[in-house]
């Protein structure tokens, strides 16, 4: 491998060095004939000439199967509850899955090793993304009300989900209460309750929209972050999404609650929205990065998100000094998996084998002086040659080892467009709004 990002460090970068994997786990990183002599000759090698070797990323927010409406919201105002419940009234199990699946393939050829998710249907894109090869952190989504599946039967499909996938070796199942203003206090309390007694992450939505934030107040009279705190649902076992509406108070409340607040910058840039990802680094909080829905910015592309983190968070405070491509890095990886309880995130014995490799033999990665700035500020998803995760190729040059990519893309412009068709049928005014009169 000519360069090695291993991530134990900011100047532990390994070059001309072989690592070597076993089990799904790495074994050693050294010379390669060393490791051959210790080892014995291995089943299958790959080469990492003119590429770099670093752990994998992690997107601790996103919601595959929303590639279906890639384009469909970008443009839009207040998307959630004019586009996105409407559609999502329309899903079946089929057109689910068949989402997932291009959904998931796209985050895996992004460098994607672990994705965490809530939707509806989600054993299906548990399916889904198990059969792309990628690890997940899933929920079915609950909703008491507003949203698109609510009530009894979908707290039902959560509990179910928990316990079908408990044993998986990719899939670690969560619960996934969609967002304080969409459950009951009762239910919220009840989750809390589920994670404390089976030790599972609670992932949901938080100070997210203007609505909710009016709900809660109107409710509670208090807001989202306040009131899910005074119920004791801020913790190291909570991952909450966005977290835009908040004050000076409530920053301090996230980071020192343990919480891990997952960011999605392209979303909130695309929307005109601050985010105070920063904020909350610095006092100490547990900031990770995700890609949000592929709808609403439209890609599952890591290193533009990683980019986007910087960007925004840059001009939010108008300094130039607002992190590096190292932290971004270890944000992305071994922080993150950290912060989940995973011993993953780096290149180095006993750490899984989840592992990218990308080419920098490409005019925009020349000249190579700083390989931390070139995967942050340089790279892309094309660039991304070789993925493993738990110790499998599920990448090489590019291309998935076992999915036949262009079926899967075939499956997944079909099953889109049944969704949209079955939804302008359900809610003809989306045609309007949608700017579509025919499929």
């Amino acid at each position: 491998m000519d360069i090695i990002l291993t991530l134990k460090s900011k100047n532990n970068i390994v070059k001309n060095k072989s690592i070597y994997v076993k089990d799904g786990v790495i074994k050693a990183v050294g010379e390669y004939n060393e490791l051959k002599k210790k080892f014995g000759s291995p089943d299958e090698e790959i080469n990492g000439r003119g590429k770099i070797a670093l752990p994998g990323f992690y997107n601790l927010h996103t919601h595959v199967a929303m590639a279906g409406m890639r384009g469909l919201a970008v443009d839009k105002g207040e998307v959630i509850y004019k586009v996105f419940w409407p559609i999502e009234r329309s899903f079946d199990s089929q057109i689910a899955f068949d989402l997932a699946m291009l959904g998931a393939l796209e985050a895996a050829k992004s460098g994607i090793v672990l994705i965490t998710d809530h939707y509806f249907f989600m054993d299906s894109i548990a399916k889904a993304v198990s059969e792309v090869g990628i690890r997940g952190l899933l929920g079915h989504t609950y909703m008491d009300w507003k949203g698109p599946w609510t009530g009894e039967k979908e707290m039902r499909k959560a509990l179910n989900f928990v316990e079908k996938w408990k044993e998986d070796t990719l899939i670690t199942p969560v619960l996934a209460p969609h967002a304080p203003d969409t459950v009951s206090r009762e239910n919220m309390l009840f989750f809390r309750e589920i994670s404390n007694e089976k030790n599972l992450f609670v992932h949901f939505h938080l100070a997210q929209s203007l609505q909710e934030y009016r709900d809660i107040k109107h409710r509670y009279g208090t807001s989202p972050v306040r009131y899910v705190n005074e119920i004791g649902l801020l913790s190291e076992k909570t991952i909450a999404a966005h977290c835009n509406l908040i004050d000076e108070i409530e920053k301090r409340i996230l980071a020192h609650s343990g919480t891990i607040v997952a960011e999605c910058p392209s979303t909130y840039l695309l929307a005109g929205i601050p985010f105070y990802a920063f904020d909350i680094w610095q006092l100490g909080g547990n900031v990770v990065i995700g890609t949000d829905a592929p709808c609403y910015n439209d890609n599952i592309d890591f290193f533009e998100e990683m980019r986007l983190m910087v960007y925004g968070q840059r001009f939010m405070h108008n300094r130039d000094d607002v992190w590096n491509a190292w932290d971004i890095l270890e944000m992305s990886t071994r922080r993150a998996a950290e912060v989940i309880g995973f011993r993953g995130g780096m290149i180095g014995e006993g750490y899984k084998a989840d592992i990218i490799l990308i080419r920098y033999d490409k005019p925009h990665m020349r000249p190579l002086f700083d390989p931390y700035a070139a995967v942050v500020y340089s790279a892309n998803m094309g660039d991304v040659d070789t993925v493993i995760v738990d110790g499998r190729i599920i990448v090489r040059d590019g291309k998935h080892t076992i999915l036949d990519e262009k079926r899967v893309l075939e499956r997944g412009e079909r099953a889109a467009r049944e969704l949209i068709r079955r939804a302008l049928n359900e809610s003809p005014e989306l045609s309007g709004l949608l700017g579509i009169n025919n499929l």
